[in-house]
């Protein structure tokens, strides 16, 4: 029998890939072209900037091989944030139906606000910023009799590097919220810093010698950014995507995979005070079973992922789970029993529930199929 949650459809696994690797080979086709495009009109562009912002010629590129990096520069700078409404909308069509509806809506305010939020930042540096600083500058540095001349490579590289520094920003903070979206942060903390140490790096290697003396700076100051985004995910229904579960042996000689709910009943049920020394076993959080669907369906979820046996719920005996609930899982042959907390009036003793925790798991030991 097939066991099905709510907002689940079945999908044979190559109807997953396939869709993404189309998305990544769309992509890299609409940046090709659309590098080709700028290509075209860049030169216009450029001159149009340079002389709307300095007209009395006061920009000047000195070197004969600056004006092909500050011209290709611009190219890859206009390609991404031109092709970036695709990628959001590709990327949020492929992994929303996977999300629950929580995790939806950030999705959407996040891409959302990405689209409109990174073009106004670069013509704020462009068209703001810059101005703002050469004016700055021509005042401060003004002689007497003498026309000052700036060198409009330098000045283009610093608007260049802080695009660049938006567009990795974006890089990181979309791969690492992604990451805790699919679960990947929750049973290998060092994913995101493999993640931050690829676009810290990058920054690192590829920023302007503008930014010379304080790249590395930068670099963790952006990833620290885009941390912090990523932690504004709405948290997991049962506390966490992903489980390091490990099978055991029962006193009776079969092998159990053990999950234990500390599920708060609305607050009625007195926590779990102390999961030490509790390896292999999946510890679950949420706030009312009974009421919540989303909680329900990532405990079959979670009970079709990890080929798990059991279910201890420490509040209840389990009595109380819904019939839908208790039929799939009985159809999965996983038990569901409990540690009635709430109905002992010791409970209410933090050491007591240790004990209690420490009692029921010393039934079990480790199998040596791990």
């Amino acid at each position: 029998m097939t066991i099905c949650v709510s907002s689940d459809r079945l999908v044979p696994v190559e109807d997953h890939l396939i869709p993404l690797h189309n998305i990544l080979r769309r992509l890299a086709i609409s940046l090709f072209f659309t590098m080709a495009i700028w290509t075209y009109f860049v030169d216009d562009l450029i001159s149009s900037w340079t002389l709307s912002h300095s007209p009395s010629g006061a920009l000047s590129v000195y070197g004969p091989y600056d004006w092909l990096e500050i011209r290709w520069s611009a190219i890859i700078i206009l390609a991404v944030v031109t092709v970036l409404p695709i990628f959001c909308y590709d990327m949020r069509r492929y992994i929303r139906p996977g999300l629950l509806a929580e995790e939806r809506k950030w999705l959407d305010f996040f891409l959302l606000g990405n689209i409109f939020t990174i073009p106004l930042i670069l013509w704020y540096v462009w068209f703001s910023m810059i101005p703002t600083y050469v004016d700055g500058v021509s005042v401060f540095d003004s002689i007497e009799n003498v026309s000052p001349r700036y060198d409009a490579k330098e000045i283009f590289s610093l608007a260049s590097g802080i695009s660049w520094i938006v567009i990795v920003g974006f890089v990181a903070t979309f791969s690492t919220s992604l990451a805790r979206l699919l679960g990947f942060l929750d049973i290998s903390s060092t994913f995101s810093s493999k993640i931050y140490l690829i676009c810290g790096g990058l920054l690192i290697l590829t920023l302007p010698d503008v930014f010379e003396g304080i790249r590395v700076i930068i670099a963790i100051s952006s990833m620290a950014i885009a941390d912090a985004i990523s932690r504004t995910i709405p948290s997991a229904p049962i506390g966490a995507k992903r489980f390091d579960i490990s099978s055991k042996q029962a006193l009776d000689g079969t092998i159990q995979r053990l999950a234990i709910l500390d599920c708060s009943c609305e607050g009625a049920s007195p926590p779990i005070p102390s999961r030490e020394g509790c390896g292999g076993v999946a510890f679950l959080n949420c706030t009312a079973l009974c009421l919540e669907r989303n909680e329900q369906d990532a405990l079959i979820e979670m009970a079709l992922r990890y080929n798990l046996t059991q279910f201890v719920l420490t509040g209840c005996d389990g009595s109380p789970v819904p019939k839908k609930v208790h039929d799939s899982l009985y159809d999965l042959n996983i038990h569901i029993n409990g540690l009635s907390w709430m109905d002992e009036s010791k409970a209410v003793n933090e050491k007591w529930r240790s004990q209690s925790l420490s009692l029921f798991l010393s039934q079990y030991n480790e199998s040596s199929d791990n």
